[in-house]
């Protein structure tokens, strides 16, 4: 059995995916990676690459080459796929660092635990300078200790580039990510959660995310455009958090209501400040808080309380404030 599985989406990055494998060739390691290049549809561009590597390195790199189906199928695929005993995702345009995938596997040869944390970093495309660092801090906090999750429910967030899972949990959770679909981040984050019993964090930097592309999906443009898909994802968390409501923990229940809604609030204040947004925007409101209550009072955007506060008086000003500082206007 390998140790970890990697899952690369890798959809026309044929720019990018070579600087992707190669980051995942550290001597020392790679005995234990199993690396799943997903072509999502994109063509004998990226097929090309993935072979050569999958002929040089055939204990390494295996390709799948499937019908396009979204981010989301490449994951739910990988998760499939895998044979290695934890599991991670990478976007094909982005890398790792050898030195923390090094710490990653060492600590994983010996530990058992459900989910492990890592720093990571973005940086701008067209200049390769460092743009922010993420990092999982709180009071108290101990690498390489193994905490009940309850424990920093509170206190952190895990997004899918800091996370690596155990596969068996995955594969057992009984959910997959939304396919043909933009934003299937937020289910890769939330629906492990009611089976995730303990988390460690490890020092180093593992992920290296790339910023700067307009075809980003978190692009706000983007994101305007498809903001259905948006809606789609909330909708499936929504209804993920209302089955799951009886068997999550307080703790838990908490996790995952403060982190399904912030960024749909962002998509609607990112128009131009019209009626038909506003009045879009206050439906969404008043629908969490009559169906949701819990996760409507867990909001704890500024933005939002204040005007939630002023009976969505300060729409107009909010709006402005939104789309200048996206670069909307």
């Amino acid at each position: 059995m390998k140790l970890l599985t990697v899952s690369i989406a890798a959809y026309h990055v044929e720019d990018y995916l070579r600087e992707t494998l190669d980051s995942f060739l550290i001597p020392e390691v790679t005995d234990q990676l199993e690396v799943l290049i997903v072509n999502d549809g994109s063509g004998e561009g990226v097929n090309e690459i993935a072979r050569e590597y999958q002929t040089n390195y055939p204990d390494v790199f295996r390709l799948i080459d499937k019908e396009n189906g979204g981010h989301g199928s490449t994951v739910n695929r990988g998760i499939e796929e895998a044979a290695g005993k934890y599991f991670k995702t990478v976007d094909g345009d982005d890398y790792v660092s050898a030195e923390g995938l090094k710490e990653l596997l060492i600590y994983l040869q010996t530990a058992e635990v459900d989910l492990v944390v890592n720093d990571y970093h973005s940086f701008n495309d067209a200049s390769g300078e460092m743009v922010s660092e993420m990092h999982h801090e709180f009071p108290g906090k101990e690498y390489r200790k193994i905490y009940a999750f309850e424990e920093v429910c509170g206190k952190v967030y895990i997004n899918m580039h800091a996370a690596t899972y155990r596969t068996e949990l995955l594969k057992k959770m009984g959910r997959r990510l939304d396919e043909h679909c933009f934003y299937v981040d937020a289910e890769y984050n939330l629906y492990p959660i009611p089976f995730v019993k303990t988390i460690a964090f490890l020092e180093k930097q593992v992920y290296c995310y790339r910023l700067g592309m307009e075809t980003q999906s978190m692009n706000i443009r983007n994101m305007q455009k498809n903001c259905a898909h948006h809606e789609m994802v909330l909708t499936h968390l929504l209804e993920f958090y209302k089955e799951e409501a009886e068997r999550l923990t307080p703790e838990k229940k908490a996790y995952v209501a403060a982190k399904i809604l912030t960024s749909q609030y962002k998509i609607y204040l990112s128009y131009p400040a019209e009626a038909v947004h506003k009045n879009q925007i206050v439906a969404w409101d008043k629908r969490i808080k009559k169906e949701f209550p819990d996760i409507y009072h867990s909001v704890t955007n500024r933005a939002v309380k204040m005007l939630r506060h002023s009976g969505y008086g300060l729409y107009r000003l909010a709006s402005y404030l939104c789309r200048k500082a996206y670069g909307c206007d």
